[in-house]
C-alpha cells in the first residue's frame, strides 16, 4: 500500500455547504444575514423584499455583519433540532426559485427605524392564522438581546422561531418551557399539548384544543405537514486522510450534513470496536495512544428517519511498512508487544482500549462550541423571557385599522396588517 505522510493540522471545516441539495419542502426559511432594503409595493413577498404592514416604515437592515461562520453553523444545528418532526428546512442563501419565508436580521438602529412605536423587540413577525400565505417576512433584531443572548445560539434560534411562528399561525403561550412561551433551557421545542393562550387570543381556532389554548405540534402538522423522508445523510471525513501515516495521537474530523436535524454522528474503530457518538457540529473526536498497527477509522450518520451512511478511512501508526521511523513521542502509546492502548495518557498498556474523547476543533469564540448539550444551564443564558411582537393580520388580507398596542406579558405588542 502506498502509504502518504501528511501533517495533521487540528482544524474543522465549518461550513453549511454539505447539505443534500433542498428538496421541495412545504416550508422553506431563508435565514437573511446580508443587509437588506425592505419596500411595502407587494404585500408579503419576500422574493421582492417586500412587507406591508401599519407601523412598518420601509428601509434598509443591516444583517447580522458579526455572526461567524462558526455561529451559522451551531444556529442551523439548533433550528433543525427544534423542527425535527415538521417538513421544514432552513438555508442562509436567498433560494432561486420558489417561494419561502425570510427572517430579516437587523441591529437595535434597525429595529427603530423599521417599526418606530414599537420600542426595540427581538421578534417581530406577521400573524398568519391561517398559514394562509405562501411565504412571510419575520425579524430577528440581535440588537435587542444582550451580549450574552447574542452569543447564545439556542437563544438566537428560539427568538427566530417567535418570529417565525406568528406567520405559521402560532400565538404568544403564557407557558414557560417551549415556543412561543416563555425562554428556559429546555424551551427550544414545540409544545405537543394544549397550553393557554397569553391575552386575547387573536385566531379563530386551533387544532384539538379548547378557545384560549394552542397545541404548537398540532397546528404545524395541520399547517406544514410532517418530516418526508429525504434520503441518507452526506458524510465527509475531513482529517485524517485516507491511506495516511500518523502519530499515536490524531484528531478525526467529519462535515456531516442532512437537511433536517435529529442526527447521531459515531465514530468507530473498526478492529477494535471502540465507538463514541459526537452530539453536535463541528464533529470532532481525539484518539489517543494507537498502538503500531494499522486502523480503519469509520464515521457513520444517522438521520432521524433511520437512514444510515458511513465513511472509512485507514491510517498507519509507526510500522515499518508505513514508510517512516516510529514516532519518537510515546506518551500516549502503548506496548507494542502486547498491543495494549492507553486509556489514561500515563503509559498503562494493559487495558486494550484507545481512548477516544469529543471535543472542539480550535473552537470559535465567541460562542464557545460543544460537542454536545451543555450541562449548565447557564450556557444558554438567562430565562428572563425576550420581548416579542406579533403583528395581526385579518382573515381577508385587506387593509386593517391602524396600530393597536396591547400590553402582553413581555411579549410585546399585536398590530394590524394592512
Amino acid at each position: 500500500m502506498d502509504w502518504r505522510h501528511a501533517r495533521l493540522v487540528g482544524t474543522v471545516a465549518l461550513t453549511t455547504w454539505l447539505v443534500p441539495g433542498l428538496a421541495a419542502a412545504e416550508r422553506v426559511v431563508f435565514i437573511n444575514t446580508e443587509p437588506v432594503v425592505l419596500n411595502n409595493a407587494g404585500g408579503q413577498d419576500p422574493t421582492q423584499d417586500s412587507y406591508n404592514t401599519t407601523g412598518f416604515v420601509p428601509g434598509p437592515a443591516s444583517g447580522w455583519p458579526g455572526l461567524t461562520e462558526a455561529q451559522q453553523v451551531q444556529l442551523l444545528y439548533w433550528l433543525k433540532e427544534a423542527s425535527v418532526p415538521f417538513d421544514i428546512v432552513y438555508t442562509f442563501q436567498r433560494p432561486a426559485n420558489g417561494t419561502y419565508d425570510m427572517v430579516v436580521l437587523g441591529s437595535a438602529a434597525d429595529n427603530a427605524a423599521l417599526f418606530p412605536d414599537l420600542g426595540c423587540s427581538a421578534a417581530i413577525g406577521i400573524a398568519d392564522c391561517e398559514d394562509a400565505n405562501d411565504e412571510n417576512i419575520s425579524f430577528l433584531f440581535w440588537g435587542c438581546m444582550n451580549a450574552n443572548d447574542q452569543a447564545d445560539m439556542h437563544r438566537v434560534a428560539f427568538n427566530i422561531f417567535a418570529g417565525l411562528g406568528f406567520g405559521w399561525g402560532l400565538e404568544n403561550l403564557s407557558v414557560t418551557g417551549q415556543i412561543m412561551g416563555n425562554y428556559t433551557v429546555n424551551a427550544l421545542e414545540f409544545g405537543n399539548s394544549c397550553a393557554n393562550i397569553d391575552g386575547t387570543q387573536l385566531c379563530a381556532t386551533h387544532p384539538g384544543c379548547a378557545d384560549g389554548s394552542m397545541n404548537s405540534t398540532a397546528d404545524l402538522t395541520q399547517r406544514i405537514g410532517l418530516r418526508v423522508d429525504d434520503g441518507p445523510p452526506v458524510v465527509s471525513i475531513t482529517a485524517p486522510e485516507d491511506n495516511t501515516v500518523v502519530s499515536p495521537d490524531v484528531m478525526v474530523e467529519a462535515n456531516v450534513g442532512d437537511l433536517f436535524g435529529g442526527l447521531e454522528v459515531v465514530l468507530e474503530v473498526v478492529e477494535v470496536g471502540q465507538s463514541l457518538q459526537d452530539n453536535q457540529p463541528p464533529y470532532g473526536w481525539s484518539l489517543t495512544g494507537i498502538p503500531q498497527g494499522t486502523w480503519t477509522l469509520r464515521v457513520t450518520a444517522t438521520d432521524a428517519d433511520m437512514n444510515s451512511v458511513s465513511e472509512e478511512v485507514t491510517i498507519c501508526v509507526d510500522l515499518p511498512e508505513c514508510g517512516a521511523p516510529p514516532a519518537s513521542d510515546s506518551s500516549g502509546g502503548g506496548d507494542s508487544s502486547t498491543g495494549g492502548l492507553d486509556t489514561s495518557g500515563g503509559g498503562d498498556s494493559t487495558t486494550g482500549e484507545i481512548l477516544i474523547t469529543t471535543g472542539d476543533v480550535d473552537p470559535p469564540a465567541p460562542p464557545p462550541m460543544t460537542t454536545g448539550a451543555p450541562s449548565a444551564p447557564t450556557t444558554f443564558g438567562t430565562d428572563t423571557p425576550e420581548t416579542g411582537c406579533q403583528c395581526r393580520a385579518n382573515g381577508s388580507g385587506a387593509p386593517g385599522p391602524g396600530m393597536t398596542l396591547l400590553s402582553l406579558l413581555l411579549l410585546g405588542a399585536f398590530i394590524r396588517r394592512e
